[in-house]
């Protein structure tokens, strides 16, 4: 990764705009406030130094809402390529597998860009866009995902192997498995439900 940039090594993934979560939450600004300082605690309290916000559902007020509470933390923040959301306070920029890929022309040595793979093929062609990381998956079976098998520990080492990117494993990660995934080669962890326990 960039020198400029903290590493990260523990990222906690919030869907707060989920369809579960709009029921509970709806557009009140102190509730999502709320939410997002409830999540944002907890997995800090479970040692994550960063958070991937899937936001593709928000509106720009609020994801600014939301960018506002987690200035006061200590997370590093990734937000989805596609708001074009500029901000001092984003430290990566994340594209969904299926995303067509246009880097900005100049890229910031304080922006990191990355994207999510489901394959070999797609971290090369990853590493080819010029991309900083990736998030490889799944490794484990999940339920947020349960029609999707795991590829296993085995291809997150080929994974490692095959790029000159860091690769972050996600998919079923937890507390009891998320030091095998480091132990394969893996940069980091990226994990829902682990970090909000």
């Amino acid at each position: 990764m960039k020198e400029t940039i903290k590493p990260f090594k523990k990222i906690a993934i919030f869907d707060i705009f989920s369809r579960e979560n709009s029921e509970k939450i709806g557009s009140d600004k102190s509730k999502i406030a709320a939410q997002v300082n409830k999540w944002v605690n907890r997995a800090i309290s479970n040692s994550a130094d960063s958070c991937y916000i899937r936001l593709y559902e928000a509106n720009r007020e609020n994801i600014d809402i939301i960018i506002e509470n987690l200035s006061y933390k200590k997370l590093q923040i990734i937000l989805p390529f596609s708001l074009n959301y500029k901000s001092s306070l984003v430290s990566a920029f994340h594209f969904r597998e299926k995303d067509q890929i246009k880097m900005p022309e100049a890229k910031s040595n304080n922006i990191l860009f990355g994207k999510s793979c489901h394959s070999l093929k797609s971290i090369k062609e990853a590493e080819y866009e010029g991309l900083d990381y990736v998030f490889f998956s799944p490794i484990f079976a999940t339920p947020t995902h349960p029609e999707a098998k795991g590829i296993g520990l085995d291809m997150l080492t080929q994974a490692c192997k095959s790029t000159q990117m860091k690769v972050f494993a996600l998919g079923g990660i937890n507390e009891n498995n998320y030091q095998k995934c480091l132990d394969a080669g893996a940069s980091g962890i990226a994990a829902i439900s682990m970090f909000k326990k």
